[in-house]
């Protein structure tokens, strides 16, 4: 609890985690925790334990979205903004690690990656490594008695229309109309209207316009979900048919990823899961996460794990289950300590 309390308590918002990246360095490589520590040339904290030839990578993350929520503790409950995403996982790695010091079954490191809220730069560092763990559980949450096996993936589009001013009794559509026009026709063609992981998702994430009473603007963001072999090249080739005038750009697409189960880290995982009396399911994710990333290069049983319901992520409203943090600690440290066995 002390150390998830200081983390929350150090703001880390996307681009921003410096200040705990060091915090956590100095921290964990006191004989207390007995970590091996260092920060990579991206800005990642990397923290090793153990002494074995098995290696399991703990990836969460230190980044949070903007928005300040005074950190505070009430009935039983943490709040503060990254409790849940993703801070509460990262502090869970940590203090089920700590256990591994002397193991001379599995070496454990925990990954704090910068960055996974905006261009997950953390975890493309991370490849570029060229690292080959045995084992990866991604932190993010699950709630502590479901298992996370995939997530959708993403694509970022922004479109910018500008042109001279005309009469409003004229015919041709304003800048904001055409624009509104476009973004329709995009929803039309590619949302479902459900979120489900099989649907492709159109979210207009923000508009604005302007004039100056010469020229007219209209800005928009939209963010894309999308599922499991989606094909974005069609996609990008109906963004270069429909913007007629407009500039259209869009980041590098992120492919929907789902892991499989039938491997000895989810086993390893349902069993922590079934001793502490819960009922364990399989969960996919309409979001994204560094899991799309890692997943199709390392090529190993991976999953994500950790406290915290994730309807509150983002929210002003972010808070964490005590009880439920310390109830996934004991789930995830006997997960390891059932791999270890095994060896």
């Amino acid at each position: 609890m002390s150390l998830l309390q200081k983390i929350v308590e150090i703001e880390s918002f996307s681009g921003q985690e410096a200040q705990l990246a060091q915090f956590l360095h100095a921290e964990l490589s006191q004989e207390q925790w007995g970590f091996k520590t260092e920060i990579d040339a991206v800005g990642n904290l990397i923290a090793r334990i153990g002494h074995g030839p098995k290696h399991i990578f703990l990836v969460g993350h230190m980044d949070t979205v903007p928005g300040r929520i005074p950190v505070r503790v009430e009935n039983e409950k943490l709040y503060g903004r990254g409790s849940v995403d993703a801070k509460g996982c990262l502090a869970n790695f940590i203090e089920c690690a700590k256990y591994f010091k002397a193991s001379t079954k599995l070496t454990l490191t925990v990954i704090g990656c910068v960055c996974e809220e905006s261009d997950s730069r953390g975890a493309r560092f991370l490849l570029a490594q060229k690292y080959q763990p045995d084992w990866v559980v991604i932190g993010e949450p699950s709630g502590w008695e479901a298992i996370t096996l995939g997530y959708k993936g993403s694509i970022r589009i922004e479109y910018e229309l500008s042109r001279s001013m005309t009469h409003r009794g004229h015919e041709a559509p304003t800048a904001p109309e055409e624009a509104f026009q476009f973004f329709s026709e995009l929803k039309s063609k590619y949302s479902s209207g459900k979120t489900e992981f099989s649907s492709v998702d159109v979210n207009l994430v923000s508009i604005n316009t302007t004039s100056d009473g010469l020229s007219e603007s209209a800005k928009m963001i939209f963010d894309v979900r999308t599922p499991l072999d989606f094909d974005f090249s069609q996609l990008k080739a109906f963004l270069e048919e429909h913007k007629d005038t407009a500039s259209v750009e869009h980041s590098s697409e992120t492919p929907a990823f789902r892991s499989d189960k039938n491997n000895a880290l989810v086993r390893a995982l349902l069993k922590g899961i079934r001793a502490s009396e819960g009922q364990p399911k399989f969960k996919v994710k309409t979001g994204t996460s560094d899991m799309n990333l890692l997943g199709p290069v390392w090529k190993v049983p991976i999953l994500a794990y950790g406290p915290g319901d994730s309807s509150l992520d983002h929210t002003p409203n972010e808070h964490l289950d005590l009880a439920e943090y310390e109830r996934s600690q004991r789930i995830l440290t006997l997960a390891l300590q059932v791999l270890a066995q095994q060896l």
